[in-house]
């Protein structure tokens, strides 16, 4: 089979470099505004995610296989026309997930298993990802078969993807407007840069959707939410919010999931006052989120008290200042009320204060992001910041008369958590679960409580002395406590968040799919299987490939598997590490990526430019790739500062781009196919995503990952070590 080397990009007068970095630039864009519109439909976690950027890395894989039919020429002459008719696909996938919910026959915001999700992963990946694959074969052809400097520029092009992307458009503009630019600014692009005849009505096609796009998103968006009100929405850095409106009551939702409803009294009362009732003279009160919903205003009830009310996004201040009205707009405008708009944790770790409360009034442990304020190491923070005898409070969703085996995993989970660092907890039962923890002692009697409202003279409805003694019923109480005291609950960590896994497997019983059999089937199973036995296949299978006495390109593929695999999911594993130990600091993922992906740049160039390949190269980096994993692992607990995680990053990338350029280079002296390695390298990352982000991580911690993805490549490593003579 012929190279791909005669395709003449200067009969089609465009750059050399403008399509392949076009490429990067447009897949990555298109990733991460689907990816934040597949949030806001599909329930927003990290199983979500895992399913669409797993389904992308699948189809980009597969299409990247896909060789050009014979008249290569005529194909690389129309890619022009091809990034078009890319463009539409974006712009129209971005209708689609708009949509969803009416093709699927369900209520807006109603929540959808993993089967759907996955549906319309797999769909809008198939449309987007598979032609975006088979773009990198046709750039190789335009640069006559030098797949090096494809995948170069194409790192690059990503790079600046995610900067311009999250550090510009994002804060600026809403997705579909973010997207309109993007897709019309490429398309400016190739009329300018590639200067094409035969594509310009489809390019021109492009232009009049993008228009479209950006100016019906909010009527989009009302009519999607029908026959539902929508009021208001604005996309932000930290997701979709949208306010609903149905006669009195205003309900505000992020990522399709209500973060409160006003007037609610009920969720208000009882994330502030079972907390507050158990001092006398409380002072100092730290809300971690829910000071809008009215948590701020039902703290103000008490006489001197005085609140620090911290919330991440502050466009739900202000569209909560904007929306609600009465004692909740009042408590936001109190001179007793400082608001912060940052992390919750950052700000808790950096504060030189104590309180008497901290109220923590966030989501259950839905995401791996959230569940950092769940875990052992966010409990001993909260106890450093409390007084002597302070309270600590949060509430989760549970169950008024049954706890089902998956929600008591959750509960106890989190009840076993807080006992490791308190001495005192206690669980109010009912619909919702409120923990509280103290130094002190702590009291859920109906009688004292009822006595200490009538004291302060509260006007409460729902945590009142009419309600109390019901919601209190010693079975009640006695019932919840049992099913919080089994001696085998898992201790929720940051690097081993447990309790993520448990939400997960919660959620998924409620629907009639195959997801919750699996996510059941998996936490009941050793890791011995699920980590140890895939390691020792895999030894298996590198013994068999060596001990051949002809090698294959297997010896070029392999480590570029091994590296695909390693990559994705250490960026998924320094993600979640850098957010546990320095906050939510949203700017900064995409600065992440992109280091990461300059590192690939970085490392493609010196591989690039050698005259060839050398003997003793491959090994030499596998070996490296070990040390830094080892070293990865020591740096886990964040010790260093920011830098160290932006370092390791840099240098997986460094690695990555190095050994992916020279084992292409001599996979191409044995397959004449430019995209095989591509494709090995994102089939890899597609398996990586899809364990790590849905199950080993949550199952089984980072450490245990990063452990087995050192004994994975020193496995890959000794392989290269036997096979080198034959390179």
């Amino acid at each position: 089979m012929r190279k791909m080397r005669d395709a003449h990009s200067r009969d089609l007068g465009l750059r050399p470099v403008l399509p392949a970095f076009l490429l990067g630039f447009l897949a990555v864009a298109f990733q991460i505004y689907l990816l934040r519109e597949f949030s806001a439909e599909f329930y927003g976690n990290e199983l979500t995610f895992g399913l669409f950027l797993g389904s992308w890395l699948l189809w980009g894989g597969l299409g990247s296989l896909v060789l050009p039919g014979r008249r290569s020429n005529a194909w690389a002459t129309r890619l022009a026309g091809l990034y078009g008719l890319a463009v539409i696909l974006f712009f129209t996938s971005l209708v689609v997930l708009r949509f969803s919910h009416k093709l699927m026959g369900i209520l807006p915001a109603e929540l959808t298993g993993l089967v759907p999700a996955l549906g319309f992963a797999l769909l809008l990946s198939f449309l987007l990802s598979f032609p975006l694959g088979h773009y990198f074969v046709l750039n190789a052809g335009l640069l006559g078969g030098d797949v090096p400097l494809v995948y170069i520029l194409e790192s690059a092009g990503a790079a600046a993807a995610g900067l311009a992307v999250h550090f510009v458009l994002i804060p600026r503009f809403s997705n579909w407007e973010g997207g309109a630019i993007i897709g019309a600014g490429a398309v400016i692009l190739v009329l300018v840069g590639m200067k094409p005849a035969r594509s310009r009505p489809v390019l021109t096609a492009a232009l009049v959707f993008a228009v479209c796009l950006a100016g019906f998103d909010l009527p989009a968006q009302k009519s999607a939410w029908k026959p539902l009100r929508l009021v208001e929405a604005e996309d932000t850095p930290y997701g979709k919010l949208q306010v609903i409106r149905n006669e009195e009551q205003v309900t505000l939702f992020d990522n399709g999931l209500a973060v409160f409803s006003h007037p609610d009294a009920g969720a208000a009362e009882e994330s502030v006052h079972f907390a507050l009732l158990q001092r006398d003279g409380i002072r100092g009160v730290l809300l971690i989120g829910g000071g809008a919903s009215g948590g701020a205003a039902e703290a103000l009830k008490y006489p001197g008290v005085r609140v620090d009310y911290v919330e991440l996004d502050p466009a739900i201040i202000r569209l909560a200042q904007k929306h609600l009205s009465g004692p909740a707009l009042a408590a936001l405008q109190s001179p007793r009320v400082r608001i912060f708009t940052r992390d919750g944790r950052s700000f808790l770790e950096g504060t030189g204060d104590r309180y008497d409360a901290i109220l923590l009034n966030l989501p259950e442990p839905a995401t791996a992001q959230i569940n950092r304020y769940y875990t052992r190491e966010f409990f001993l923070e909260v106890r450093k910041k409390l007084a002597p005898g302070g309270v600590l409070s949060f509430v989760v969703p549970s169950a008024e008369n049954y706890i089902s085996e998956s929600l008591g995993q959750l509960l106890s989970s989190l009840a076993g958590t807080l006992r490791g660092v308190f001495p005192a907890v206690v669980a109010v039962p009912g619909g919702n679960c409120v923990f509280l923890a103290s130094d002190g002692p702590l009291s859920i009697d109906p009688g004292r409580l009822s006595e200490s409202i009538v004291k302060l003279g509260l006007e409460t409805r729902l945590v009142s002395p009419a309600m109390l003694p019901a919601r209190l019923d010693r079975r009640r109480v006695d019932y919840l406590a049992e099913k919080l005291s089994g001696p085998s609950a898992r201790i929720n960590r940051d690097l081993v968040p447990v309790s993520y896994y448990f939400h997960s497997l919660l959620w998924a019983g409620q629907f009639r799919g195959i997801e919750s059999g699996i996510l059941r089937t998996a936490g009941r199973v050793s890791s011995i299987w699920i980590l140890d036995v895939p390691l020792a296949v895999f030894a298996l299978g590198l013994a068999i490939l060596a001990l051949r006495k002809k090698h294959s390109a297997a010896r070029f593929l392999v480590p570029v598997a091994v590296m695909g695999f390693t990559s994705i999911v250490v960026e998924i594993v320094v993600f979640i590490a850098f957010q546990a130990r320095f906050g939510f600091v949203y700017g900064k993922i995409p600065l992440l990526l992109a280091v990461f992906m300059a590192g690939l740049v970085l490392g493609s160039l010196p591989a690039r430019r050698r005259k060839r390949p050398g003997r003793a190269g491959l090994p030499a980096v596998q070996g490296a790739f070990v040390l830094l994993l080892l070293l990865t692992l020591k740096s886990l607990s964040g010790a260093g500062g920011e830098i160290v995680f932006f370092a390791l990053l840099l240098g997986f990338g460094v690695l990555g781009g190095y050994l992916f350029v020279s084992a292409n280079r001599l996979l191409l002296r044995e397959i004449s196919h430019p995209g095989l390695g591509y494709g090995v390298d994102l089939l890899a990352s597609f398996v990586g995503v899809i364990l790590a982000s849905a199950l080993v991580i949550p199952l089984f911690g980072v450490p245990a990952v990063i452990l087995r993805l050192a004994v994975l490549n020193a496995l890959c490593f000794a392989y290269l070590l036997v096979t080198s003579s034959k390179i």
